[in-house]
């Protein structure tokens, strides 16, 4: 599960306002006088976040929406509530391992653990996958030919790895 926008927003208005009262304090220790006071800092430091990275948000997702807006997986990644902004924050910002940033799901704590070749995800419980479709190996998802769950996440966007003549047989038994 991805990490809430709000919860970003303030751990950068924390780390905003850190910066801001190390300036304050530099400031009237030079100047010797109290001009920063921290209530001046915390207003501050919420108005810059909002200002700068409501900025930065509309601009990435402008963007991102002018270059990928037709792309069936880009669709697929924003209704899986992928935000191209929130996702690109580096560490202190945004925690999430750059599998929860792609697929909105962490991986399962196993002792299996899967080769770094299978990059995809079971929609299900979110295990790496040699393929888009196939059965996984945690929870059994696809042994029984329901593919459901990968249409409800992906949509109608066909796997690049899969056949025209196997999309054809699954789309068949999802639309039956």
């Amino acid at each position: 599960m991805r990490t809430s926008k709000f919860t970003i927003f303030i751990r950068t208005t924390v780390i905003v306002f850190i910066i801001y009262m190390m300036l304050a304090w530099a400031w009237n220790s030079m100047t010797n006088t109290n001009f920063w006071k921290p209530s001046e800092m915390a207003i501050s430091a919420v108005l810059t976040v909002l200002l700068f990275g409501g900025f930065a948000w509309a601009i990435t997702n402008f963007g991102m929406g002018l270059i990928y807006g037709r792309s069936q997986q880009y669709d697929a990644y924003r209704r899986g509530g992928g935000d191209p902004y929130f996702d690109s924050l580096p560490w202190p910002l945004n925690p999430d391992s750059r599998q929860v940033r792609e697929t909105g799901m962490a991986e399962p704590r196993t002792s299996f653990v899967p080769p770094a070749s299978w990059k995809f995800q079971c929609p299900v419980c979110g295990a790496r996958q040699p393929t888009r479709i196939c059965v996984c190996w945690n929870c059994d998802y696809g042994s029984n030919g329901d593919s459901s769950e990968y249409f409800q996440k992906f949509g109608n966007s066909k796997p690049p790895e899969i056949s025209e003549q196997d999309w054809a047989e699954i789309r068949s038994r999802h639309d039956a």
